[in-house]
């Protein structure tokens, strides 16, 4: 991926909603762990820290995503999780690599290692918050055109979004979520909802291999054609898988910060 790439998936109020389930199923541990880390911040407020940060500080550009070919049938990490920069495979420089699966699992690790200065453990938490949102956004995970950045589309009549003209990357980062029309209060009402009708709080939590096969799949799914038109007819077919990836972000994001901040 190219730095003109964007990394804002779902968009500031994707992040937010993601955070926003995660804060309502911590258990009093870790709630009191994350007021002690981030205070007087929130899960919310920081929610999109992470992208402000790539300002001077591009190592953690590829922390973001990871390109998965589209015709995988499962994550291979030699293949879809690149190397740092002069690190040879299998030296100690390579225990961590530059992709989202293993900066998820690596900022976990920080986060739950109590003998880290606060500073740095909250650095962490933050990075983590947004990670496993980004995880769950199907074209984070889809070696397709720069993970949609590289397909022009039009988007409900319209060839241009914001200043910039439309891609499919865009389309999911936000204007599915904005054609909703719905404020943080009303779509998480409609997210909650979602999660006890389908009984999504009872699937196993998995990691981030296993999500990013999912989005994957999806992202697959959901291509359209470069010049493509994404219409009601592409939202209404793709709103619940909007809603769905939403929804275990944020549940899978509570299992990770209950897990690992007990004390």
């Amino acid at each position: 991926m190219a730095s003109s790439v964007q990394l804002h998936a779902w968009g500031a109020q994707g992040h937010r909603l993601v955070a926003l389930l995660a804060t309502e199923r911590l258990t009093p541990a870790a709630r009191r762990n994350v007021e002690a880390l981030l205070g007087p911040e929130t899960l919310v407020d920081v929610s999109s820290w992470a992208d402000r940060y790539l300002d001077g500080n591009y190592q953690t550009f590829f922390w973001h995503f990871l390109n998965i070919p589209p015709d995988a049938t499962s994550y291979d990490r030699d293949r879809d999780c690149p190397r740092q920069p002069g690190v040879v495979k299998g030296e100690r420089g390579d225990t961590w690599r530059d992709c989202a699966v293993d900066r998820i699992l690596y900022n976990k690790e920080r986060l739950a290692d109590t003998k880290l200065d606060r500073a740095d453990r909250a650095i962490a938490l933050k990075f983590l918050v947004h990670f496993v949102g980004d995880l769950h956004q199907p074209f984070h995970a889809l070696g397709v055109g720069h993970g949609g950045n590289d397909v022009p589309v039009s988007v409900f009549g319209s060839e241009t979004c914001g200043n910039y003209p439309c891609n499919l990357h865009s389309v999911w980062d936000g204007s599915l979520i904005a054609h909703r029309a719905l404020d943080d209060a009303h779509y998480l009402q409609v997210l909650n909802e979602l999660i006890q009708k389908n009984d999504w709080a009872s699937r196993p939590a998995g990691g981030p291999a296993e999500w990013a096969m999912q989005s994957h799949d999806l992202g697959n799914a959901a291509l359209v054609p470069e010049h493509g038109i994404i219409d009601e007819s592409y939202y209404r077919a793709q709103l619940p898988i909007v809603e769905q990836r939403l929804s275990l972000a944020g549940l899978r994001l509570a299992a990770i910060l209950n897990e690992v901040l007990t004390q």
